[in-house]
């Protein structure tokens, strides 16, 4: 076993590419191979920063074997979610050289399938159309794809439900960046770029907005207007991209107290949290938040700000008011009275602050989550499925 390909559902700008991008630099550093294909704009592992793995498109799937560095194909295929586009390029794969399939899973894809295409789960699977858009998981397909799996990797413990019966599983959370995420002062120079009023707290959201969480995303908005009436000057800064309309037709009462950066380089996102007084993740525990990881968690941990969210996901293994704010529900009302609550009582807003970093520190490890991939490898390769199910272990 030396040989690893990660397969990507998007390019190196995707929020999972980040996740990608760390478990292979650190595989290369414990002595494997390691490529990461993804289907197009391989250009872009520039905006991830120094890669020690090599990169190749869906395209090029013809010329893997002259990209790792032994001559050979892959032992071990990852597929990072079993996206359409991700399981299509898999079968062409499994059309050429003979490997380990291990599938990542990061979310409810039967929830986020309905959100996209706004029909039920089981009229999907009742009348399945022709063509699934190659960014969602195919409603019956993607159950045979995780079936060939011979491994799973799960981002959050609830996903594990997902999996088929005696598929050897891991639970693979993603890390804190702490060499770009850390505690660091506002740039006051940055606040004044973007016309940041000097008496304003700052909230900070980076994330796209989707069918999924549009709600969610509405709920700091109507936060931030809420707490400017009730006299607690407030801005929002938001990055990311989405084409969904959360605001309404006439935006003015929320564009009037936020700023919309739109997709900005990773780099730049650190300087941008720190302008930040209060994180906040909103949202509540549901079909959609139960069965995932906010990719932008570790980072909001790490920067050493208070931290609001909701009891779902990472929420349900923090304690409230040590790690951080955590809520029953992370909606707008508890959002106001939360952000109130720490911008009038410092000695909860520090404790909180350094709770966040210990936190980070504790549990978001990517060279600790590495190891423990590395050797979930290891412990597949040298097994197989029996016809029953079990797992039998062959001598090495």
């Amino acid at each position: 076993m030396q040989n690893v390909l990660f397969v990507l559902y998007f390019d190196f700008r995707a929020n999972s590419a980040v996740h990608v991008h760390h478990f292979a630099n650190c595989l290369v550093a414990q002595g494997l191979n390691c490529v990461v294909a993804v289907p197009h704009s391989k250009e872009t592992i520039s905006v991830l920063g120094k890669h020690l793995y090599k990169t190749i498109e869906f395209d090029e799937i013809h010329q893997i074997k002259d990209v790792f560095p032994d001559g050979r194909g892959p032992d071990i295929v990852h597929a990072w979610t079993p996206r359409e586009v991700v399981r299509l390029y898999c079968k062409r794969l499994q059309e050429l050289y003979d490997f380990k399939l291990f599938i990542h899973l990061e979310d409810n894809e039967e929830h986020i399938l309905e959100k996209f295409l706004q029909t039920s789960y089981k009229d999907l699977c009742n009348n399945c159309p022709d063509s699934i858009p190659p960014h969602l998981s195919h409603p019956l397909k993607y159950h045979q794809f995780l079936k060939a799996a011979d491994g799973v990797t799960v981002i959050i413990d609830r996903l594990k439900e997902f999996v088929p019966d005696y598929t050897p599983t891991l639970l693979l959370y993603p890390g804190a960046d702490i060499d770009w995420f850390f505690p660091r002062a506002r740039n006051p120079e940055l606040a004044l770029e973007l016309g940041i009023p000097l008496n304003s707290a700052v909230l900070c959201y980076t994330g796209n907005v989707h069918p999924a969480n549009a709600h969610e995303v509405r709920s700091l908005y109507l936060a931030t207007a809420m707490l400017n009436r009730e006299g607690y000057p407030t801005m929002l800064v938001r990055t990311g991209q989405g084409s969904v309309n959360i605001l309404g037709e006439d935006d003015r009462w929320a564009q009037r107290y936020s700023i919309e950066l739109g997709f900005v380089d990773r780099d730049r996102l650190p300087d941008i949290l720190a302008l930040a007084d209060v994180l906040v993740q909103p949202g509540r525990s549901d079909a959609f938040n139960d069965y995932r990881f906010p990719s932008k968690l570790p980072e909001f941990l790490a920067m050493g700000k208070p931290v609001i969210l909701p009891a779902a996901n990472l929420g349900l293994l923090m304690e409230n008011k040590k790690d951080a704010l955590v809520l029953p529900v992370a909606d707008a009302l508890s959002i106001v009275e939360s952000v109130k609550l720490l911008l009038d009582n410092k000695e909860l807003y520090d404790k909180l602050s350094s709770g966040s970093v210990n936190f980070a520190k504790k549990y978001l490890s990517w060279s600790t989550s590495s190891e423990n991939l590395k050797a979930f490898y290891e412990t597949v390769f040298r097994s197989e499925k029996t016809k029953t199910g079990t797992v039998r272990t062959q001598a090495s």
